[in-house]
């Protein structure tokens, strides 16, 4: 009898697996359905989980680029990059596009409060003319018509004028940026998060407008 016991037990150890297996290949669409929503799903104050962990990717990448920066600028220490105050000058001079808020993300800070959408929808463009400027800048041809911001950056990328966690970084910011402007809730902490990680890109953008060009630019001596 004990014997018997053990074997049973044996034998329902060997079935239990198989039929784990079946109901996960049978219920397979049910489940991916199941976790489908939940990435969907709300959290208090209408965001939705996948937001919050689009947002948790954009901040750690943003400090890797943040790390790649200072290693270039390392390379530069005896130049210091442009002040975003005269990034527009710059840009006009070498036939670029000026930024819609002079490189200043307080400009979109200041809208955050009121309307963290509207304050994304304005960092989409403020990102895709920088995107277009540095295609440009890189002799890199497109079509305006036909390349959108991702068709773009995958060019710069391609063409290896930014480095893959810049061209993540970025790819993500417009994603998120997009999502804003379609009407996905975000709140002004999660904007305020979003650019933060912009400014790291900014600082490259400086950077590069800085050192990135034939020559003799230098930065202004400060008074005193």
């Amino acid at each position: 009898m004990e014997i018997a016991k053990i074997i049973l037990e044996y034998l329902k150890v060997l079935v239990w697996p198989s039929v784990i297996v079946f109901l996960c290949f049978y219920l397979k669409d049910h489940i991916e359905g199941i976790f489908s929503r939940l990435k969907s799903a709300k959290l208090p104050g209408g965001v939705s989980f996948e937001l919050e962990n689009n947002i948790k990717e954009v901040t750690k990448l943003a400090d890797k680029v943040q790390e790649e920066t200072v290693e270039k600028k390392k390379e530069h220490k005896s130049s210091r990059p442009i002040e975003y105050t005269k990034a527009n000058l710059r840009l006009v001079e070498l036939g670029l596009r000026p930024s819609p808020s002079g490189m200043d993300m307080s400009y979109y800070r200041e809208i955050v409060n009121d309307n963290p959408n509207l304050a994304l929808a304005g960092l989409r463009m403020e990102v895709e003319v920088l995107i277009k400027n540095l295609a440009t800048g890189f002799k890199i041809e497109f079509d305006e018509r036909r390349y959108s911001g991702n068709r773009l950056l995958r060019l710069l990328f391609e063409n290896h004028a930014i480095l893959e966690n810049q061209y993540q970084l970025a790819l993500k910011v417009l994603s998120l940026c997009n999502k804003a402007v379609h009407g996905e809730s975000i709140t002004p902490e999660q904007a305020n998060l979003i650019l933060d990680s912009v400014d790291v890109l900014i600082e490259d953008y400086l950077a590069w407008l800085s050192w990135g060009f034939d020559g003799n630019w230098q930065p202004e001596e400060k008074n005193g």
